[in-house]
């Protein structure tokens, strides 16, 4: 598997910045601690930035994201709150960043309890003028920094929250005692009195008079915008009167000629806002935020209006609320002491400006929503206000418009429109879910667009979060399992490799298709017919498929199992084979060895080329391991591929290829099976490897070899046979099967005990379920055989239960590694043997034995040893049943 160094690294970061700021809190920036943790978070950070693109922190509700990869933990949740209360998406690292820029980036951060508000604005003027960090808000336009600071509506709470408000406070906080003041001063206002006074006072004052009659010359021609606005000044004079107003009847007064000295159309839309919140609750008792429910529903209607009379479109809209928000964000201010209890409670609460959009987004109608989110400028639409949508159209049944607006806000990605590109990565990541439940092909044109546009995007701020969206889009292609989408973000990432390698490789480890690889093998395996795209998706990932498909195909024990693997493979096309033929020839030893059997049922002829040169230098463990699978691959030509390894590997591992040539029962190596009969052994092998030519001649039942085999049982010297009495009895063994009736003439006098013909080499079955099979036949020992490990640095004991002539199996009294040579010294009375044998993995209590070398006269007396102990009831199955024989069949005997 490919594992992600910037991954790893940005992980590292997080936890150090977590550290940071929990040791900021304790100790504060000056201490020690402090300012070692700042330098280890710093060093962690650079390493986590490569040129190419930056590392982007990002929010999704409780989930931290780092490049999109959401990061588990309590601490990344924690973090995740603050920024998404705070009104931050994301917070973007260059690798220009300074440490004096992460140092004020952590200073930035509250020590105490605090708002999340304050957080958003301690970033802002920490981070002012920083090249390395950037913050992203939660803004879908992008706000005025020309916005003063200190706003009307900010003087309007300063003004509400005075000391001497007592009384005036229960009238002011009740929209219905608001609208019966504003009736009085309407009322007031058109009475005759009303009029002398207003004559009076131009007469007295004739510069006011001037400027009342230029006021409401300006009234006539004033736009819908000013008259909210107007609106909002005349809010902050009701809070302006509770300054001074000691006693309810005063603050009715004063507040009767505010509303009477206002504009017309200014009083109606006061009334109307009133009015309509005194509806919605007739029977709510007053509360303290009566002001800020009128100002956002002024805000609110507003947009509104012009929205549906077609003054501005969705995006001017965005413009306008954003505005708002500015205004009533410091009204909010009010709150400060909620907001501070909710803070040391650790409750989030929602942000003012999502609270204004989602009101906003519920007031619009059914038919204007469809014709935002089929436009062009869907974008403007906050995710979770157009999946809310969605989800209600699908209920009711309208799943295609549903599905045409998810792939009209996909396409918004390509917008020439920076701004559009930025929100629709940062919708689109937080949208994939939705896109794999409503239609998994979704998932595939959301990937086409992304794919696109990150393979020619050139901001690299916009680079890293259309980066982020490919990357969640990827993970819920994996994790939804919709192989179509996979294979178009595999394509995509091969269209990207191209032309920008470096963001590939990093993209790669972190879409969470590659990891799961083992579990779509596994499902291709298991499934009658493999699912639409998955064998597609395997093919564009070759190394890792065959990895794991070469290591089921070593640990198959059954003939289908491994002749189902061995198709999957070969469905997978050329370059997955060539894969395993780079891996053969150059790969780590580990890794080649691991390869060898896939690679012999697939390209026999390449490996016949390379392998006996590479094997050489292999050790005998894993010279070992290569003549197993190939043994085991059920190759057609894996005779040819075990003779051209004979000369080249251990001669520990000879009698082991030998047998497995024997047991292919293929006539093309009975020329070489021959010579080793008579003696020509291949550089280093012993006498050992005679008798097992022999037996592996026995099993080809070649006609050919019965002169060499009768020559061999009855060739004497002057007093004695000419061969070893080993070799006698297996050629006797193979005569029996070759000319029976020649054997059964000979045998008198041949010297040979019928003892010793009992214990006989296997036949292999014509037609047998698994994929290795038993050399000899086992024996069950009437009482253990205790033998003595020589040659180690520790020895041990071995207790054999169960043994053959090629091997046994035996309790031990420490654990060996499997591969391990020990020179064994079997124990019998007064006697003893001497073997050479190879341990084998069995189970956890016992482990299994092969012999790999002995004396032809030890051989002898180990025969006889077995025979001794044979019963009725001493033979174990020639065709294991039991799950644990099928084990021990696949292991050496």
């Amino acid at each position: 598997m490919i594992s992600d160094p910037k991954t790893a690294a940005g992980r590292a970061f997080v936890k150090s910045l977590n550290i940071l700021l929990r040791y900021a809190r304790l100790y504060g920036f000056e201490h020690a601690r402090t300012a070692e943790q700042l330098r280890i978070a710093f060093e962690e950070l650079v390493a986590a930035i490569p040129s190419e693109s930056g590392l982007l922190l990002g929010a999704a509700g409780s989930r931290l994201l780092l490049d999109g990869v959401p990061l588990e933990g309590a601490a990344e949740k924690q973090f995740a709150h603050m920024l998404s209360a705070a009104g931050l998406a994301s917070v973007q690292f260059f690798a220009t960043v300074t440490h004096i820029e992460l140092a004020r980036f952590a200073q930035a951060f509250p020590a105490g309890r605090a708002k999340p508000t304050e957080l958003a604005q301690g970033l802002k003027a920490a981070l002012a003028g920083a090249q390395g960090i950037r913050v992203n808000e939660i803004f879908f336009v992008a706000a005025d920094s020309r916005l003063k600071e200190s706003t009307i509506a900010a003087q309007l709470a300063t003004a509400s929250l005075g000391s001497d408000q007592e009384h005036v406070k229960e009238w002011l906080n009740d929209p219905k005692k608001l609208l019966e003041l504003i009736a009085a001063a309407q009322g007031s206002k058109n009475s005759d009195k009303g009029g002398a006074e207003a004559r009076a006072t131009q007469e007295t004052d004739p510069a006011r008079g001037r400027a009342s009659v230029g006021k409401s010359t300006s009234t006539a021609a004033r736009s819908p915008e000013d008259e909210v606005f107007t609106a909002l000044r005349a809010m902050t004079n009701l809070g302006r009167i509770t300054a001074s107003a000691r006693q309810a009847g005063a603050g009715s007064r004063d507040f009767q000629n505010q509303v009477a000295q206002m504009p017309g159309r200014v009083q109606d839309v006061l009334r109307e806002a009133l009015t309509t919140l005194a509806a919605r609750a007739p029977d709510a008792k007053p509360d303290e935020y009566v002001l800020v429910q009128l100002a956002e529903h002024l805000a609110i209607r507003f947009a509104l209006e012009r929205f549906e009379r077609g003054e501005v479109k969705i995006n001017a809209v965005r413009q306008m609320l954003d505005r708002m928000h500015q205004e009533i964000e410091n009204l909010r201010k009010i709150l400060s002491a909620r907001e501070d209890k909710l803070s040391e409670a650790e409750v989030l609460f929602e942000s003012h400006r999502e609270i204004l959009d989602r009101q906003f987004w519920a007031a619009v109608p059914d038919r204007g929503k469809h014709q935002i989110l089929l436009s062009h400028d869907a974008w403007c639409i906050p995710p979770h206000n157009l999946q809310s949508y969605v989800r209600e159209r699908i209920t009711k049944g309208h799943i295609a418009e549903g599905m045409d607006i998810l792939r009209n806000y996909a396409a918004c990605i390509e917008s020439e429109n920076p701004e559009a590109r930025k929100k629709t990565a940062v919708g689109l990541a937080e949208l994939s879910e939705l896109y794999a439940n409503a239609d998994p092909q979704l998932l595939k044109v959301a990937l086409r667009h992304v794919g696109l546009r990150l393979g020619v995007e050139q901001d690299g701020e916009i680079q890293g979060m259309v980066s982020a969206a490919f990357v969640r889009l990827s993970q819920q292609a994996a994790t939804s399992r919709h192989f179509p989408a996979m294979e178009q973000a595999l394509d995509a990432l091969t269209s990207i490799e191209a032309q920008r390698p470096g963001i590939a490789n990093g993209l790669r480890a972190k879409m969470g298709i590659e990891e799961r690889i083992p579990e779509f093998v596994d499902e291709a395996l298991r499934a009658r017919q493999v699912a639409a795209g998955l064998t597609n998706v395997l093919k564009m990932l070759p190394e890792s498929t065959m990895e794991q498909l070469a290591i089921r195909f070593n640990r198959s024990s059954l003939r289908d199992e491994s002749e189902h693997v061995a198709n999957l493979a070969s469905d997978l096309g050329e370059e997955a084979v060539q894969y395993l033929r780079s891996s053969v020839r150059g790969g780590p030893v580990k890794e080649a060895a691991a390869m060898v059997g896939l690679l012999s049922r697939l390209d026999p002829q390449s490996l016949m080329v390379f392998l006996p040169g590479r094997v050489k230098d292999f050790s005998s463990a894993a010279q070992d391991r290569v003549v197993r699978q190939v043994s085991a691959s059920g190759a057609a030509r894996r005779c040819q591929i075990l003779m051209g390894l004979l000369d080249h590997v251990d001669p520990l591992v000879m009698p082991l290829v030998v047998d497995e040539i024997g047991l292919t029962g293929d006539r093309e190596a009975t020329g070489r099976l021959l010579t080793i009969a008579d003696g020509d052994l291949p550089n280093g092998a012993a006498e050992f490897l005679r008798v097992k030519a022999i037996e592996a001649l026995g099993r080809i039942h070649a006609q050919e070899t019965l002169t060499t085999l009768k020559r061999i049982v009855e060739t004497k010297k002057m007093f004695t046979w000419a061969y070893a009495q080993e070799m006698r009895i297996a050629a006797m063994q193979a005569l029996e099967k070759l000319d029976p009736e020649w054997a059964r003439e000979f045998w008198p006098k041949s010297g040979i005990d019928s003892e010793d013909l009992v214990i006989a080499p296997l036949e292999v079955p014509p037609r047998s379920r698994f994929v290795r099979q038993r050399r000899h036949q086992r024996v069950r020992l009437q009482k253990p055989v205790r033998a003595m490990s020589m040659n180690l640095e520790e020895n041990c004991w071995l207790e054999i239960k169960t043994a053959s002539l090629s091997g046994g199996l035996a309790t031990i009294s420490r654990h060996l590694a499997p591969g391990t040579p020990v020179q064994l010294r079997l124990q019998i009375g007064m006697r003893h043997m001497q073997a050479t044998a190879v341990m084998r993995e069995y189970r956890a209590q016992d482990m299994a034995f092969e012999i790999v070398d002995m004396n032809l006269e030890e051989r002898s007396k180990y025969r006889r040893l077995l025979g001794s102990h044979l019963s009725p009831n001493s033979f174990e199955s020639e065709s294991p049943r039991m799950r644990d024989d099928v084990a021990a069949a696949k292991q050496a005997e």
